[in-house]
Order: C-alpha cells, then sequence, then structure tokens
C-alpha cells in the first residue's frame, strides 16, 4: 500500500548511501623506507665472499632500492598492489640474511655498518616527524614485513572505491594475517632478545600493541566489505544477518579502540586523529544500521510496534552528538571535520529513515493499530553481534643460511701455518655442518645466539645477542569477544539454517571471489 508518496515500505529499498557509508574506510599511508648509503653487498665484502652469498646481498640491494621507490610514490601514483609485491620480493632476503648472521655468528662481520631508517606511515604526518633509526636486522625485516600488511589495506581501500567490495574483503583478511604474526610472533621475539628495545623509539608499525589492535581492526572492516557486498545486490537481504554483522562490527572497533589505549597509549596519541574521528562515526553508524534492519526485518514479520520502536532507535544514532562524551549519534560534520565528505550522503540516510519511520507510522495508525513500546525491548534487541571474518595466515617463507667467511681479510684470527691448512678445512666442514643441522632443528633459531655477547663493532644485529625470555602474549587473559565463539543453535533434523551457517556461507563465497 502507498502511504505519503511512499511505496509499501517492504518493498522501499536501502539507498546508494547506506552502501558507500558502510564500507567507508580510513586509508593509512604506508611506512616510508630512507635509502640513505645503505648496503648490503658493500657490508658483507668480506664475510659474503661466498658466490651465493654475494648473489643474496645483490639481490637484497636491488629489491630494498624497489621497495623503496614504490613506498615514495604520492598521491594518484601509490600503487599499493606493488608495494605488496616489492615487499614480498624484499622480506625473505632480508630474513635469509638475517638468518644467516643467526646461525653463524662468529662469521658476521661487517665491513661497513647497516643503520635502518624508515619513517611510520600511520602518525601524524608533521615538520617534527624524524626517521627511526635502527642497526637490528629484526627491525628492517619488521618494517617490510608491515609494508605488506599495510599495503594490502591500502589495496582494499582501493578496491572499495572501484566496488569491487569481495576483493577489499580478502585484502583485510590477509592485513590481518600480517599484524597478527607481528604482534604474536616476530615483535615478541624481538622485544625478548633486545637488551634495550624501547617500543617508544620506534615506528608504531612495530609496536605490539599497535599490530595486535589492527589485527582487530583490519577484521571489522573486512566485515564492512562483506555487508557491502550483500548491499549492493538488487534482491531483498536477509536483514536479521546483516543486522547481526553491522552489531558485530561496532563491537569489534570498540575492541580495537580498548586495545590500542590499553596496549599501546604511547602510540595511540601520535596516530592521525582524523582517524579516530571516523572510528567513532563507524562506531554509531553500524550500531544505527543494525537496529535499521531489524526494523525492516521486524515490519517485514508484521510486529508493527517493534520495527516502530527499532527504527525511532536505528535514528537515534544518526543524529549528530550532542556532545565528545555523548552514547549516541555522530561526530560533527562541518566544513572544520575531516568527515565533512560524508555529509551529503548521511543526510540522504537520514531522510530515507525517516520517510521510512513516517510511513511505518502512518500504517500503523491507519490499519494495523499496533502497540509501540518507548524503548525496544531488551528481548527483542540483539545480545551481541556476530563476527565472521577470520584473519588469514602469515608465514615468512623457508629460507636456507647464506654460508659466511672468516679469514685475514676479515681482520679475525692469523693466517694459516704450513701444515695446518688439511686440519683447519675439515673442521670448517664440520663446523658448518653442525650449524646447518642445528638451525634446522627445534630451538635452532635460538640455540647460538647466546654465544655472541658483546660482539666487536661493527657486527651484526646485537639484539640478537640474548636467548628468549618469557613474554605475555597480548590475547592473553583478553574477555571473549560477544559474537565471535558463540556456540551452535541446536536443532532437529529439518532445521532453517542458522544466521551463523548462513555467515559462513557468506564467507565462503567472499572466498571464492563472488561478487554479489
Amino acid at each position: 500500500m502507498a502511504t505519503d508518496g511512499l511505496a509499501d515500505p517492504c518493498l522501499v529499498p536501502h539507498p546508494d548511501s547506506a552502501i558507500r557509508l558502510a564500507s567507508a574506510m580510513h586509508r593509512f599511508p604506508c611506512p616510508e623506507l630512507i635509502p640513505g648509503d645503505l648496503s648490503f653487498e658493500r657490508s658483507f665484502q668480506t664475510a659474503g665472499g661466498h658466490p651465493t652469498t654475494r648473489a643474496l646481498t645483490s639481490q637484497a640491494d636491488e629489491a630494498r632500492i624497489s621497495l623503496s621507490r614504490a613506498l615514495s610514490a604520492k598521491g594518484a601514483k601509490v600503487s599499493h598492489q606493488s608495494i605488496v609485491s616489492a615487499a614480498q620480493q624484499y622480506t625473505p632476503l632480508i630474513h635469509q640474511i638475517l638468518l644467516s648472521c643467526k646461525v653463524q655468528p662468529e662469521s658476521a662481520r661487517l665491513d661497513q655498518r647497516l643503520v635502518f631508517e624508515w619513517k611510520s606511515g600511520m602518525e601524524k604526518d608533521d615538520k617534527d616527524k624524524k626517521p627511526f633509526k635502527s642497526e637490528a636486522l629484526m627491525y628492517e625485516l619488521v618494517m617490510s614485513i608491515s609494508c605488506e600488511g599495510m599495503g594490502r589495506a591500502g589495496k582494499a581501500c582501493e578496491d572499495s572505491t572501484g566496488g569491487d567490495f569481495a576483493a577489499a574483503s580478502r585484502e583485510l583478511k590477509q592485513a590481518a594475517g600480517v599484524m597478527a604474526f607481528l604482534a604474536e610472533d616476530q615483535l615478541p621475539q624481538w622485544i625478548a632478545r633486545g637488551n634495550n628495545v624501547e617500543e617508544k623509539v620506534l615506528p608504531s608499525e612495530a609496536s605490539i600493541g599497535v599490530c595486535d589492535s589492527f589485527k582487530t581492526l583490519f577484521l571489522a572492516i573486512g566485515q564492512q566489505m562483506a555487508v557491502a557486498t550483500v548491499l549492493v545486490k538488487k534482491s531483498a537481504p536477509n536483514y536479521t544477518l546483516l543486522a547481526k554483522l553491522s552489531l558485530g562490527i561496532a563491537e569489534y572497533m570498540d575492541l580495537f579502540l580498548n586495545t590500542l589505549r590499553s596496549e599501546a597509549s604511547l602510540q595511540m596519541s601520535r596516530i592521525d586523529p582524523t582517524f579516530f574521528s571516523l572510528l567513532a562515526f563507524q562506531v554509531s553508524l553500524q550500531r544505527g544500521l543494525s537496529y535499521y534492519f531489524l526494523a525492516r526485518n521486524s515490519w517485514a514479520e508484521k510486529d508493527y510496534g517493534i520495527a516502530i520502536s527499532m527504527m525511532k532507535e536505528a535514528t537515534s544514532y544518526l543524529r549528530s552528538r550532542s556532545s565528545a562524551t555523548a552514547a549516541k549519534g555522530l561526530p560533527p560534520l562541518d566544513s572544520r571535520s575531516g568527515l565533512k565528505a560524508l555529509k551529503d550522503d548521511v543526510d540522504e540516510l537520514r531522510s530515507h529513515m525517516g520517510a521510512l519511520l513516517n510511513a511505518y507510522e502512518t500504517d500503523n495508525g491507519k490499519v494495523f493499530f499496533d502497540k509501540v513500546p518507548d524503548s525496544v525491548p531488551e528481548n527483542e534487541s540483539l545480545a551481541c553481534g556476530l563476527m565472521m571474518m577470520k584473519a588469514e595466515e602469515y608465514k615468512l617463507e623457508d629460507v636456507e643460511p647464506a654460508p659466511l667467511q672468516v679469514g685475514p681479510a676479515g681482520g679475525i684470527g692469523k693466517p694459516p701455518s704450513p701444515g695446518e691448512d688439511a686440519d683447519r678445512e675439515l673442521a670448517r666442514q664440520l663446523q658448518e655442518q653442525m650449524d646447518l643441522e642445528e638451525a634446522r632443528g627445534p630451538g635452532s633459531s635460538t640455540s647460538r645466539s647466546s654465544s655472541v655477547s658483546n660482539p666487536p663493532a661493527p657486527s651484526y644485529d646485537t639484539l640478537m645477542s640474548r636467548p628468549p625470555v618469557p613474554v605475555p602474549v597480548p590475547d592473553a587473559g583478553r574477555p571473549p569477544v560477544p559474537g565471535v565463539d558463540r556456540p551452535p543453535v541446536p536443532g532437529g533434523t529439518q532445521r532453517q539454517k542458522s544466521d551463523e551457517e548462513l555467515a559462513r556461507e557468506l564467507q565462503n563465497k567472499l572466498n571464492c571471489g563472488f561478487d554479489g
């Protein structure tokens, strides 16, 4: 039936502005590599005399230059796919160099110091922003891996802008996997071994707390893309499932913020404040969309009074905040706000919700006469949201250590005297064999490192000189996130599919390249 110019409220489609707002995300720049006068080939000129090692150091220099070029692009010239590809090429090479030094510490003597310089991409860009310097090979490895993660998030932003939400969702799951690897594996190893490794003197991308929280953020944004994938379809969506997914997004964004405050408060103060404005916007928008989808479902189920109450609740989340500390509402969208580009879409969505609420109230007042509760009954609200996104596992490529050599040219030891050559050669071969076997066996990454405390300068990464000590895992003790680990709902043999099962089906479609 038509009411006030609207068609049957059940048939009114959601506006395109809902899709654009639901998929809005902040694009963080990738870290910036400062090339400097750094050369692996020159630094390992003596120790890296073996042909395999010479080839490795030469390839690492070339790959580092390629990554630097990809990261230095500005504006429209930025290609996040190029950044991801360059990082994927460079990471295994720096990993192989690090492993070679780790298992042959007595041979890892440098002809020239290696000083790695990086600028953070996610921190505020001001004229006082300085590069972070370190001689740790692990620092270089961590930042290269971070480039792949942040590059994938940037690629997801490009895909989303182009309307390919399924591809964006896949990129964000991979980005989350990179951040999880850094937070749970690579960074704890470094911090545990380091004598004086302090996160405050490193880029935010090299912080355990930042990586742990951004894993959660990328999963939340990935689910935004999954919701957008459903909304672009012409057919009527499963409103209950969308309501649960939208609420799950808001809950994960809240979890991200709480993790960042508790585990990386110092780094949080450095991050671009515009991002936090968009985060507050998305939390309120997603909760509002959750009630909007519930209202659409309730009206279709002929719960007219409940639908009206839910639509009123949805509109309350889209109003402007009465104060900065208000529990509901959107942050300012005026000309001074970093969110001003979203204003037109917000106005359109508000108008749509207002018109639909008016149609509901008109039809109920003339036809259905259903009682409208003053607030949404607790038993009609969602107890928790649903998070269907899972981080895609990231791991380093398996590499073999390259041979490092020590001799008179390196200033170590003395020339072998007559008659000693054969014995020394046999001893050297036996030592190399033992080193390789030890590197490939259990615990190989730490068994040799304790034997090189305080190596003479210039030397390989001194931060690897101590065996690891126990480090608290960032996720330990964290209360379960609502909607993530819910037990399956029991049912009979003829039961309908649950929303959790539908979410898994949607995830499988996204993984297979389903684009709506």
